[in-house]
């Protein structure tokens, strides 16, 4: 009886087993696509250094529109490695740009041992604060006809505390004051400022001051 009751037992347990469900397959899962971020080209922007001028002193003797014989003594400004040549222009007014006035002591002087052997020329410029310096220029034309001497490369004139500035030429020791028998003294005066730049410039004085031989 017993051996009866395993046997049932093991039927309905075999029965049980062939009744069930199957296991389900698990799912399939499809791999999401991965994006990959091209990277971006960056530009780089290169800058050129811009060169600056620097200030150049210069001295620029002076110019005579009644003189086709002249010739001047021009000094050359470098600019890195260019040389450029200075333009020079007359000055219409007088007795200038940047002069209040301009006076000579003398008409006429004389080269030699005698008296009356030298003028002093005095100026004033119109704005002290600003001038430096006053270059002095001067040549000599011969009284009757058309020719000169050169342009001398220029003097500073003694500067004075109120804004004047004086020089004293001497018959004798004018360049090519024994050129001529009897000539006229030309000159003129350039303004400068702590660089050397122009700032000022009188005309040209021509017949103001005469020239010739101690008797």
């Amino acid at each position: 009886m017993r051996r009866l009751s395993l046997v049932m037992i093991l039927t309905i347990f075999l029965q049980a087993c062939s009744l069930a469900t199957p296991t389900a397959e698990p799912p399939t899962i499809t791999p999401t696509p991965t994006i990959t971020s091209t990277p971006t080209i960056t530009p780089t922007i290169t800058i050129t250094p811009t060169r600056t001028a620097l200030p150049t002193i210069v001295r620029i003797p002076t110019w005579d529109p009644n003189g086709p014989t002249a010739t001047f003594q021009l000094i050359p400004i470098y600019i890195g490695s260019v040389t450029a040549t200075p333009i020079l222009s007359p000055t219409p007014t007088r007795p200038g740009l940047g002069f209040v006035s301009v006076d000579v002591s003398e008409e006429k002087i004389f080269w030699g041992s005698c008296k009356h052997n030298k003028a002093k020329i005095i100026a004033k410029v119109q704005n002290p604060d600003d001038v430096y310096s006053v270059v002095i220029f001067v040549r000599v034309k011969a009284l009757l006809k058309e020719d000169y001497t050169p342009w001398t490369q220029g003097d500073v004139m003694e500067k004075h505390g109120d804004g004047t500035f004086s020089y004293t030429l001497v018959g004798s020791e004018i360049e090519g004051h024994n050129h001529y028998r009897d000539s006229w003294v030309y000159y003129q005066l350039v303004a400068t400022d702590e660089l050397g730049e122009i700032i000022g410039r009188t005309m040209i004085y021509t017949n103001s001051l005469s020239l010739s031989p101690c008797k």
